[in-house]
């Protein structure tokens, strides 16, 4: 199986810290979510709950995003802790 070329994409944006939460991934249109979900083996359904509550995502799917990416394992587990911490500012402000 050949790895999708958006992901060379996402892996610059992430390293020029153009993308700084997780579901920016997405929102930058850099990466379609069901192309990723595919690649976890993922329903594309379970993944929007997870982009959804990304503090369940596990660090199987951290890893697992990172080696997709081609990028540290570190970077990932970042990468939804602000986003965690993004929408918990958003819910105290509402």
């Amino acid at each position: 199986m050949q790895r999708d070329e958006r992901y060379k994409n996402v892996k610059n944006l992430i390293e020029a810290g153009k993308i700084t939460a997780f579901r920016q991934i997405f929102t930058s249109k850099a990466l379609p979510k069901t192309v990723l979900a595919q690649d976890l083996g993922m329903h594309h359904q379970t993944f929007n709950k997870l982009l959804k509550t990304p503090q369940r995502f596990t660090y199987e799917n951290a890893f697992h995003i990172a080696s997709l990416l081609e990028i540290d394992k570190k970077a990932v587990v970042d990468l939804i802790y602000n986003q965690c911490i993004e929408d918990l500012k958003g819910k105290k402000r509402k």
